[in-house]
């Protein structure tokens, strides 16, 4: 058996092409115009009696019928042919003078087009028209390439936005076509994306061993940028057919240029606001929520940034410091940038494995690449790093959105985030409340996180309730807490089937009614006396003082998980 495939599975020639060649001689015994319009991907020559592991999809099938001992053998053999989704079949007549009757009302039957090859043409003759074929428009497609890089670079040059590219490729290559962050911002494209297809893409992009990568919906999808895949942004295609690879490599590659502009940008104002600090402003009257985010690395000998710090002046300013808030002072270390863009176009586009966050000690490159994620969530965030590192942040946003984006777009990265957790803090600005109370809020509320399970932990300091002012303090703490103050009644419980914290949590649910709290128990009035007095008991606690009944209050709150972050 011999093969040759044409230009790596790109189907370039078709049945059509090998009959209509002068060279060949071909003629057609059956074909009608949709069958003769197939793709060919190889070519293949054989005459086994099962040819089924000779061949493949798209296949053109050379056979001598040396197979065929009778005529009934024809339908069980084309039969065979078309079950393994071959293109057509080329007959020679040596063996037979001709091509059977019932070899071309078997190829009718299964619906395979049948070209009969004269005995002056051999076999190999059709393989190297192939290969001739193939070749040429492998070089079409080298001058098409380069064609095309030029045209990326001129417009480039010209000024060009990177919509305008992205829209332009997507119609010169009939394709749908989108750029986005790894938070799920969209930078350019030719329609609008679902936030649960946003997800899927870039499931793909910050999972996969290897990109170019094919989502489960069939989109390709090409990193933008050679660093990691947090700061990376991400070309995705939707090719208009299976087979097409619509030069996605060439325009990612373009698209880098504008990625590192936007970069380069970004760490010098961070850079200048690093190094000649500023306190947040205060802007009276307006709805602004802080955000404090702390960057934990599992690893025991990687340790946190600690840059230089100058020391902020009293008022507002110092109270911001102390609270957390800016920031670094001269000397303060901005590197772990990308890898910039290599001249030329790449080769091969594929990047390897997700990208840690840290390389070994470069943590200042993993809180780069988790501000860039941070400022992309939320595009008018101003932020700066505190003396432990932390990165402290305010937005013009209320607090309920800021927390809901942050969880779902920062969440996104937590696949590239090996090794790291994020564990972050939200809070909005009270009136009357200065911008220090309200990221020294979140900054508790991101100490709290720290408890939480999962690579990136969202907590809301909702401090204007006793309850919101709980979720303030770690998880862990909270739980001790619990078990303190409600042990021996949980116990007694565990012991007895008392049903004393049931019949405690409904006593506080009923504003403190015996009569509603039996009624909602089902039970005697007497029931429930007893069992409260038995809480007291237990507790030590005296439910007719107010902060008795709040401790047990909050310690069943958080028994019952209602404590926990949203």
């Amino acid at each position: 058996m011999t093969n040759i495939r044409t230009d790596h599975g790109r189907c370039a020639v078709r049945v059509r092409d090998i009959l209509d060649a002068p060279q060949l001689r071909m003629r057609l015994l059956h074909g009608d115009a949709g069958e003769l319009d197939r793709p060919v991907a190889r070519v293949c020559a054989t005459d086994m009696p099962d040819p089924r592991p000779f061949v493949t999809p798209g296949a053109l099938v050379c056979t001598g019928l040396v197979w065929r001992q009778a005529a009934t053998d024809s339908d069980r053999y084309v039969g065979l042919l078309a079950g393994a989704g071959v293109a057509g079949v080329v007959a020679g007549q040596a063996l037979h003078g001709l091509v059977p009757p019932d070899v071309v009302e078997a190829c009718r039957r299964h619906g395979l087009p049948l070209l009969s090859a004269p005995q002056s043409v051999p076999f190999s003759r059709i393989i190297e028209y192939l290969a001739e074929q193939a070749a040429e428009v492998r070089w079409r497609r080298v001058q098409s390439r380069a064609d095309r890089q030029r045209k990326l670079l001129s417009a480039v040059a010209a000024g060009a936005a990177i919509e305008t590219l992205v829209a332009d490729f997507a119609t010169e290559q009939q394709v749908s076509a989108w750029l986005l962050t790894a938070t799920g911002t969209v930078l350019a494209g030719t329609g609008e994306l679902a936030e649960t297809e946003i997800d899927r893409i870039l499931a793909t992009a910050l999972t996969a061993p290897r990109l170019p990568a094919v989502t489960a919906g069939a989109l390709r999808v090409h990193q933008v940028g050679a660093g990691d895949r947090i700061t990376a942004w991400y070309l995705v295609i939707r090719p208009s057919a299976p087979e097409l690879d619509p030069y996605g490599a060439d325009l990612a590659a373009v698209a880098e240029l504008y990625r590192q502009r936007r970069a380069d940008r970004q760490h010098l104002d961070w850079e200048l606001a690093d190094r000649f600090p500023m306190p947040f402003t205060e802007q009276p009257g307006r709805t602004e929520s802080a955000i404090v985010c702390e960057i934990h690395v599992a690893e025991a000998e990687q340790k946190p940034v600690t840059p230089h710090r100058r020391v902020l002046p009293g008022g507002v300013a110092g109270a911001i410091d102390r609270a957390g808030a800016p920031v670094a002072g001269p000397g303060t270390t901005t590197e772990g940038r990308d890898s910039g863009f290599a001249a030329g176009f790449p080769n091969d586009s594929s990047s390897t494995a997700p990208h840690r966050l840290w390389d070994g000690a470069d943590t200042a490159a993993g809180s780069m690449a988790v501000r860039t994620a941070m400022h992309d969530a939320l595009p008018d965030l101003v932020t700066a790093l505190d003396r432990e590192g932390r990165l402290i942040g305010v937005t013009a946003a209320p607090q309920a959105g800021v927390a809901e984006v942050v969880r779902r777009r920062i969440g996104r990265i937590a696949p590239a985030l090996s090794g790291i957790r994020l564990a972050i803090g939200v809070s909005a600005r009270q009136p009357e409340e200065s911008l220090a109370g309200a990221i020294g809020a979140a900054a508790a509320a991101s100490t709290a996180a720290r408890d939480d399970s999962g690579p990136v932990a969202v907590r809301v300091a909702d401090i204007d309730s006793a309850v919101g002012l709980l979720t303030a303090v770690p998880g862990g703490l909270q739980r001790r807490f619990a078990e303190r103050v409600l042990g021996p009644v949980l116990e007694y419980d565990r012991l007895h089937g008392a049903g004393l914290l049931e019949t405690l949590e409904t006593f506080l649910g009923s504003e403190g009614s015996w009569r509603q709290a039996a009624d909602r128990m089902h039970v005697h009035l007497n029931t429930v006396r007893y069992r409260i007095g038995r809480i007291e008991e237990l507790t030590g606690r005296d439910l007719g003082r107010m902060d008795d009944r709040l401790d047990l209050y909050l310690a069943v709150r958080t028994l019952s998980g209602q404590t926990a972050p949203v």
